[in-house]
């Protein structure tokens, strides 16, 4: 359904390794790996600690900055994707590309909750924090939200383009929707969510409205986080609230202070990402986006 609002759209270009094995059948999972469930998951999945890891050392081996660093990170996206059962498009614009993929929901419904992440890094930094801890996150999120067997409302799990030189594929995406008449009743976004020092495990959600907000405080408490609300405007959720779309975006405390260092340096690689806090991340946005989509 989005496919078709988004510029040019190719299908799955194929390329790339999906360094996942064999498919997964998306019928079969839940958060611990098994059949499907009506509930929303709230302990921690056994294949979660690994599965993040491995996306953010795949991602991070270089930089996704040059048009052919770009299409080889598309082309490990896609495989992913791929992987979990479900079918990736590559959506083309003028200087890049999104990639997505659609998770239906279990009943006829127009709604649907976009969440995603830019996969791109600026040019000296392998962004490991920034923003590969965001994809692997979405990746995790599709594989636990495809075993949850009641879902109201259709899902878009979307890898923005070119966020690092201005919010472009997003901008794209959240402009083509709005011009296709998509019923997007909420968007969020992830962006560096990797960084702890004072291992509070505390969370800035950006630019939520009151609702958001108050799904946000539900999701963390259910995980054992905290969340804090900022008015940071300066990625992908923004291109959604611009086009009229209710959006918020998980960060780690940028604003307090509580953030990485190697912010856009050569030193943003898997060593300094904070494991641990990076977990409760996705298990925060895997139990509120279940939530969303009606799972109680």
């Amino acid at each position: 359904m989005l496919a078709i609002a988004a510029a040019g759209c190719a299908g799955d270009d194929g390329a790339g390794d999906d360094g996942g094995g064999d498919a997964i059948d998306a019928t079969s999972l839940d958060g611990d790996g098994g059949g499907g469930t009506c509930l929303a998951p709230v302990a921690e999945p056994a294949w979660l600690a690994s599965y993040l890891a491995g996306h953010v050392q795949q991602l991070a081996a270089a930089p996704r900055a040059t048009v052919a660093q770009r299409n080889a990170a598309r082309g490990y996206l896609t495989g992913q994707l791929t992987a979990l059962g479900l079918t990736p498009m590559t959506l083309a614009y003028e200087s890049g590309a999104n990639v997505a993929a659609e998770l239906p929901a279990t009943v006829t419904t127009d709604a649907w909750i976009v969440f995603g992440a830019h996969f791109d890094s600026v040019s000296d930094s392998p962004g490991a924090n920034d923003n590969a801890t965001g994809v692997a996150v979405v990746l995790a999120t599709a594989r636990a939200l495809a075993g949850v067997s009641c879902r109201d409302t259709n899902v878009a799990f979307v890898f923005f383009d070119q966020e690092e030189v201005g919010l472009i594929g997003s901008g794209v995406y959240a402009a083509a929707a709005r011009a296709a008449g998509t019923n997007i009743i909420a968007a969020h976004t992830i962006d560096q969510a990797g960084w702890d020092m004072d291992d509070d495990l505390r969370f800035e959600i950006e630019q939520p409205t009151p609702a958001l907000f108050a799904q946000y405080q539900a999701a963390a408490a259910a995980v054992g986080a905290q969340v804090v609300q900022t008015t940071i405007n300066s990625t992908d959720h923004e291109s959604f609230r611009a086009q009229g779309f209710a959006a918020a975006g998980l960060t780690e405390e940028y604003v307090s202070g509580d953030t990485t260092p190697h912010y856009h340096q050569p030193g943003d690689t898997v060593a300094t990402v904070d494991a641990a806090y990076h977990r409760v991340a996705a298990r925060l946005m895997i139990y509120l986006l279940a939530r969303e989509l009606g799972a109680p």
